[in-house]
Formats: structure tokens, C-alpha cells, sequence
């Protein structure tokens, strides 16, 4: 018998061993499929109906309601205090940002809860949450010539775009783009255009501080 024919029987004997161990370290269906990629950016606005262990009832403005999901990492905020889901009670108006998971459930990533009177504006904008129509605002990650990255707890990051016409002011005096610094918080006014919100006017101010319309710089949440 060749040494040729001894090596090629030894390799062979090697894959047949080895084969039924790999099947049995490699769990059912793995490696076959991505694993499904959940459905970020929903939005869910309304009002509680009911509370439960692990998840809440919202009746909607079209009158459905929908059942939301949380977990360890839901975050709840009512203007910049932080509370969980026992404080959630019925009749509290809410905005709520999550992803549909796998079995097409809505999980919240966070809930922020609202007045009744920020409910209607954010329903007037559109049902995309708090921020959306013609204002964004959050604190400043990133910028560069004419793009101002934004993030807040209930839109997570969002771009605002800037161009010559865009006007700047930090509590009520003017500025420029260049006055702008990674950590500030802003509130851009203006309009989504060719699928970018375009910045007419973009104000900033301590945190804590929501300018109204106008131009006129709130008041700091008590």
C-alpha cells in the first residue's frame, strides 16, 4: 500500500469524524439565515389606557389602541426627571419611540410622558413624536459646515441642516454657527425639505431651557 494511498485514507477518516462533531457545536438553523433585523424609528402617541407588569395600553388619537412592551432598558422621562413604569398611571398623555421586535410587538426604548397640550402640538406635527413638523431640538453631537447632529430621548439623533439663511442666537443675542459647541442644547425652527429638515433658525440656551415660539426663551422646568 503507497504512502499516497495511506495519507488520502487518513484525510478522509479526518472530515468523516470531524463532521458530526461540528453539527453537534452549531445550534439548529444557524449559519443558514441573518437573524431578522428588527423595525426601528416607530412612534407611538396617545394616551395610557391601562398599566401593566411589563407592559401598557396607549389609546391613540385615531382611537386604536396599542399594546406596548418594555423592559430593563426602557427609559422614562417627564421633562428632565427621570421615573419608572410603577409612576405610569391611565390618563397620562405620552410620547413613546421603540422598535417592533421579531413576533411584530411594539417594545419601547423610551416613553416620555407629556401635557395635554404638547400632546395636540406633537399630534398636529404629524405622528413621528415630540419635535417633528417644524421644530427639532437636542443636545449637539457632532458639526461640521452644514450639518448640526442632534440626539434626544425621544427621537434619538437627528441632522439638522444649515446654509447661509439659517440665523443663530444664544439667549436672545445673535451668534453664528461657529459659537455652536458638541454638548449644547438646541432648538432648531423651520422644514423638512427633500427629505432634511432645513434650519431657518436655530437658538441655543442653558440645558434645561425650551425656547417657545417666537424666539423667547422659556423658562426652565420646575
Amino acid at each position: 500500500m503507497s504512502n499516497q494511498f495511506r495519507l488520502s485514507m487518513a484525510i478522509l477518516l479526518a472530515l468523516t469524524l470531524a463532521s458530526p462533531l461540528a453539527a453537534q457545536g452549531t445550534p439548529p438553523g444557524q449559519g443558514l439565515q441573518p437573524p431578522r433585523r428588527e423595525m426601528g424609528g416607530e412612534r407611538v402617541l396617545g394616551t395610557v389606557a391601562s398599566v401593566g407588569v411589563d407592559r401598557f395600553e396607549v389609546k391613540k388619537p385615531d382611537g386604536t389602541t396599542q399594546i406596548v412592551l418594555v423592559n430593563s432598558r426602557t427609559s422614562y422621562m417627564e421633562q428632565q426627571q427621570r421615573f419608572q413604569l410603577e409612576d405610569l398611571k391611565p390618563g397620562d398623555h405620552i410620547a413613546v419611540r421603540g422598535n417592533l421586535n421579531s413576533d411584530k410587538q411594539f417594545v419601547a426604548l423610551g416613553v416620555r410622558r407629556v401635557t395635554e397640550e404638547q400632546l395636540q402640538r406633537f399630534q398636529a406635527g404629524g405622528d413621528r413624536g415630540p419635535g417633528a413638523g417644524d421644530r427639532i431640538g437636542g443636545d449637539i453631537i457632532s458639526i461640521d459646515q452644514n450639518r448640526i447632529v442632534v440626539r434626544n430621548p425621544w427621537q434619538g439623533e437627528k441632522t439638522i441642516a444649515i446654509n447661509d439663511q439659517t440665523t443663530f442666537s444664544k439667549e436672545g443675542q445673535t451668534i453664528t454657527s461657529k459659537d455652536l459647541k458638541v454638548g449644547d442644547r438646541v432648538f432648531a425652527s423651520g422644514k423638512e425639505v427633500q427629505g432634511q429638515f432645513m434650519a431657518t433658525q436655530v437658538r441655543t440656551g442653558p440645558k434645561g431651557t425650551r425656547p417657545e415660539r417666537g424666539g423667547q426663551p422659556g423658562q426652565p422646568p420646575q
